[in-house]
Parts: structure tokens; sequence; C-alpha cells
């Protein structure tokens, strides 16, 4: 990994590090803005699939613009796939509930509304966060709190529901019973999670916890929270009303979005009741039922009904058994039927519009992605196929779908102004590279100039803001510096020292100045010059000049 990303951002320092990408605080060279950059770790960077996620959800996080949101500024590529983020000065709520929790009522609930407004604005975007923790908020020093890793949470929970125990061990505390089941989640999701939150925030403990990710997981599908208001009385029952809303197994049991999160806090600061039916329990899962028979069963007959019992259930299982050897005889060839998918030949959809290339995927038995990509090229019209995500030829399982790129054209990209501040070449160069064009089709042309400093942009071609393709010629006129010719020493002798001065300096002289007592010449005159006047001597060379201290002549 190169130390300047894309001729762009410059890598200072790391500042945070994590299974899944490493984020460093960088310099962005074209804005001259502090940024934080989060770039994947390599072993992600294989995954062409996890990538691809990646990338799509970046792109959309991107669209996001809100106050309690971190900014995605740029995405890019560069050995491995890069985040540009707003850089925060400040800490995690982590960090902060480990140093003050348990909070006051008042500051988790303030902590609260800024996530679900946060939560609230990229939920109406269509985006679930689906990994909301206390690592992933930070608190400015001025009390904001912005929510970050918008755009990678989907990719990465798609892979943590799915995957086994030890795959989400990072956010296994906040993980929402349908995440943990591998089903569908939802805003409610995330609500469940910030649940968990307020509760740590109020408790400073967790309401899940165990010796292993598994016994945590068990513990979100199964048992209530426990109560807040025993952990923290100063809570008070309005609030644990909105904890246990939160944190309820079932997701119609919850809030239904964000702005009722907002709705119940604001009742809880007016000293308003909170809407929450709790008859069922915190859990959602129905209170405990206490059956008539285990009281029969203690006062006598229990060894009669034991027996029983064990006679019924030996021959439950036997029909069971029996019931499931005769499902599979007489299902085996139609789960294999189904089971069993063929294989075809992608076909070639190179040059094909859209339409062409899912009639010819259709007649091979398979189907076209609907997202569709988009991309530049020299050769290939607007509107084709350039690119195709299988290979020609490569066999895949019938009716699977096929991702293609479409060609844009040829890239005409505008050209930056490179002339009016008269960048060095490097920033010329990062300049054209960050608008598009290939570095490799920069030409340098030398040129002396008395106004340009050396190694600077005197003049470009195409002019500013032409139209040009991504890969065509470029010339860059670049300042040499001064052309210096051979001259002869003026004689400056008996003038000020400024005098001197300005006379040398018009032809770019390097001087230096030594004095001397003198009584031939008065304070500040010139006594002597090293060459001597008339003496031939380079422009841009080096003059010394002897100036009197004084007394000088007698008067």
């Amino acid at each position: 990994m190169s130390k300047i990303l894309v001729g762009r951002y410059e890598l200072l320092e790391t500042v945070g590090a994590g299974g899944m990408a490493v984020v460093y605080k960088a310099m962005d060279s074209l804005l001259g803005r502090v940024v934080a950059v989060k770039i994947l770790r390599e072993q992600f960077a294989s995954d062409e699939g996890f990538v691809r996620r990646f990338r799509r959800e970046a792109q959309a996080a991107a669209s996001i613009s809100h106050p309690n949101i971190v900014s995605v500024y740029d995405v890019g590529k560069e050995d491995a796939d890069f985040i540009v983020m707003e850089y925060i000065e400040g800490r995690t709520l982590k960090n902060y509930i480990r140093d003050k929790a348990p909070f006051p009522a008042g500051v988790a609930i303030d902590v609260t509304r800024q996530v679900a407004e946060a939560l609230a604005h990229a939920h109406a975007g269509g985006i679930i966060h689906q990994d909301i923790k206390p690592q992933n908020i930070l608190i400015t020093k001025d009390g904001r709190v912005k929510v970050t890793d918008f755009g990678i949470a989907r990719a990465v929970s798609s892979d943590t529901v799915t995957g086994g125990a030890g795959d989400i061990v990072g956010s296994v505390h906040y993980l929402s019973p349908e995440q943990a089941q591998g089903r569908t989640t939802g805003a409610q999701s995330d609500l469940y999670s910030l649940g968990v939150i307020l509760f740590e925030m109020l408790t400073g403990r967790l309401p899940f916890d165990g010796d292993s990710p598994y016994a945590i997981v068990m513990k979100h599908l199964n048992d209530p929270p426990p109560s807040l208001t025993e952990l923290n009385p100063a809570a008070g029952p309005e609030l644990e009303k909105i904890v246990n809303k939160l944190l309820a197994k079932d997701m119609t049991r919850r809030c239904a979005d964000a702005g009722e999160l907002l709705s119940d806090l604001a009742a809880v600061e007016a000293g308003r009741t909170v809407a929450w039916d709790a008859a069922d329990g915190p859990d959602g899962l129905g209170g405990t039922k206490v059956h008539d028979n285990l009281g029969q069963a203690a006062r006598g007959g229990g060894r009669t009904d034991t027996r029983r019992r064990k006679l019924i259930r030996r021959a439950a299982t036997a029909a069971i058994a029996l019931a499931l050897l005769i499902i599979v005889i007489a299902g085996a060839s139609a789960l294999l039927r189904v089971l069993y998918v063929p294989e075809v030949a992608v076909p070639d959809l190179t040059d094909l519009t859209a339409e062409e290339a899912e009639a010819k995927l259709k007649a091979a038995g398979l189907a076209v992605d609907p997202n569709i990509s988009y991309g530049f090229s020299d050769t290939v019209a607007k509107d084709r196929v350039i690119a195709q995500s299988v290979p020609a030829e490569e066999k895949v399982k019938q009716g699977r779908a096929i991702e293609i790129t479409l060609s844009r054209g040829m890239a005409l990209i505008s050209m930056p102004d490179l002339k009016s501040d008269h960048p060095s070449l490097e920033n010329a160069k990062n300049r054209l590279t960050q608008a598009g064009f290939s570095a490799g089709s920069v030409e340098t042309v030398a040129e002396s100039s008395s106004t340009v400093a050396k190694d600077h942009v005197i003049n470009q071609d195409p002019a500013p803001g032409a139209e040009s393709p991504a890969d065509g010629k470029i010339t860059l006129w670049i300042s040499s510096g001064e052309t210096y010719v051979m001259t002869v020493m003026p004689d400056v002798l008996s003038f000020s020292s400024a005098e001197a001065r300005k006379i040398l300096s018009a032809n770019y002289f390097v001087i230096t100045v030594k004095t001397e007592r003198s009584t031939l010449y008065p304070p500040d005159a010139v006594i002597s010059t090293d060459p001597a006047p008339a003496r031939p001597i380079m422009q841009g060379g080096a003059v010394t000049l002897v100036v009197s201290l004084g007394p000088g002549p007698p008067v």
C-alpha cells in the first residue's frame, strides 16, 4: 500500500483497526483538508462478491447527508478498496461508556435521540445500518453524535449472520434476534441494537452476556432483559418501557420506526406516559403459565403418570420415525430432481445491447442481473456490453443471473486549469489523474521563464475547460527557470548599500554583504566589490559588497 493513495490522499497515521479494515488519518491534497481513509484488509479484497457489495453500499452511503452521520466523500481502489470519510476529532461511545457509565438519564436520552435521528434519515433513504454498536458511534468534542460505518455494515452483516459463531464476535452483543436467525432484517433491527446501547448507557453493563458467542445469541433469542429500574432506579419506569419496547424479540412489538422512538423519548422528557403494552412480558414471548395438573402430580399419582408418559413418548417416537421414513422414501426422487441443477456455458455478450444480451442469456437458460453497471470505452459504442461478470464459455448453474457492464462511449473529460496558479509538475499530474486522465499521456516541454518558478507549469494544451479523451495527448510547458547570460560587474562604488542592491538585483546576482570601518567612505557607502567593477560575471552569480561602517572622512 503506497503512502499516497491515487495521488491524492496522503496517509498520516493509523487511528483505528478492526478485523475487516484499517482506518488512517489522511490529508486530501486536492482540497487541503484532513479526512479519514478506511482500507479493506487483504483477505476481504480477494472476495469478489464481498467487494461488489462493499462498493454498492459505500456508493449508497455517499448519498446520505445528515449532521449525525459521518459523511462519505469518496470511494476508490489502489491495491485494495478504500472509503474516504469525514475525519472526526473525538472518541467512540464505547470509550465513554467504559469511563462514565451509568449515564444520567438526560445524557442517555440525548445520545439516543441523535442516533435515532441519524437512523430515521438513513431508513428513509432505504439504507439499514445492521451494525449499530457504540464502537460505530463517535462523540465530537462539542457533544455531537456521529454514526459511522454506513455502507459497509450490510456487506459485513450478510456474512456475519450466516457464518459460524466465531464470525459474529465483534457485534454479537448488539445483534437483533432476526439477525442471529438469518431472517430478513429491517429498520427495527437497528432499533433493537440501539435499545441494547441505551440499556448499556444507563447501567454500565450489557443486557445479554455470556461465556461464548453462542450463549449470548441464545439469550438474545430467549431471555428477557434484566430490569432496568432494579439496576438503576434513577432511570425511571417510562425509560424502562422504552428499553423493553426496543428489546422485544418480536419485531412487530418494537417501535415501528425511529420516528416513534423519538416521540417516546420526547414523552419521557415531558413527563408523559410511554405507550407500551407489557402484558406479555418484556421479551414479547408471553408470561409464565402454571398448569393445574402439576399440582396433582405433586400430591399423588406421580408414578402412574410417569409410566403413562413414557409409553406415550415411545409410541409417538415410533410413529414419527415411521412417518419420516415414508416421507424420505417417497420424496427421494423428487428431492434429487429439485436439488440437481444442470450447468450451462455462458455466452459471449461483448458488443451486444442490453436487450440482445438478455435474449442471448435467456436462450442459454440464464438471466441478466438487474443491477447493470456502466463504464467508458474507447472501442465499444455507447449502450453496448463491454464486460460481463462471468467470462464467456465458463460453466455455471442454469438460471444464474449474469452482471453486465454497458458502455457510456468514449470518456471525454473537462481539462482542469493548470496554468492560472502555475502548480508544480507533480501537483499538475495529480490533478490530471484525479480528473480521470491517464498520467502516461502527459508530455512536457521545457521553457525558460522570468515569472514562473522552476519546475512549475507555464502553459497547457488542451486549454482549461476543453473536452478531451481520458488517454488523449496532454502537453505541459514547464519552467526551466531564468536563462542567464554573461555580463560585466556594474560599478556601484560609493553607492549606498540599498542603491547597490537594487542595481545588482536587476541581474539576479546573489548578494553577500560585509562591513568594515573606513575613514574614506561615509557610513553605508560601498567601499569595494568582488568581482571588481567591469569584470565579467554570469547573471545569477555571487557578488560580495563591502560596506563602510564609518566614521568616514573628517568634515
